[in-house]
């Protein structure tokens, strides 16, 4: 799963589903009355959401997103180098370095 940062709270890591409601009432409405357990099983899996494990808020971006890094910038900047520096490197610069390595290997040899 990709990382995400929650803009409430300043989270970064994995998000967490979030399912409203009870399971205690949920229960009790399943032993009282058969319809209205459904109806409220139903409405609870229908409301489920990945949301922040600190703050249950639904406010996630990915952290690779401009949005993310912008946030960071303003509120975080000590996890923008750290978050930076854990990226892998894009397709570009991979066959970059590749056709460097290339150069260097028949150069020196």
């Amino acid at each position: 799963m990709p990382e995400i940062v929650c803009t409430s709270c300043g989270y970064v890591g994995e998000p967490k589903t979030i399912t409203k409601g009870s399971i205690a009432v949920e229960i009790v409405l399943w032993l009282c009355f058969l319809v209205p357990g459904l109806i409220y099983s139903i409405w609870r899996m229908s409301s489920r959401y990945d949301g922040c494990p600190s703050c249950s808020q639904s406010t996630l971006i990915p952290v690779n997103s401009p949005m993310a890094r912008k946030f960071f910038r303003e509120n975080l900047p000590e996890k923008l180098a750290a978050i930076e520096a854990s990226q892998p490197p894009s397709k570009a610069a991979r066959s970059v370095g590749k056709a460097l390595g290339r150069f260097a290997g028949r150069f020196f040899k």
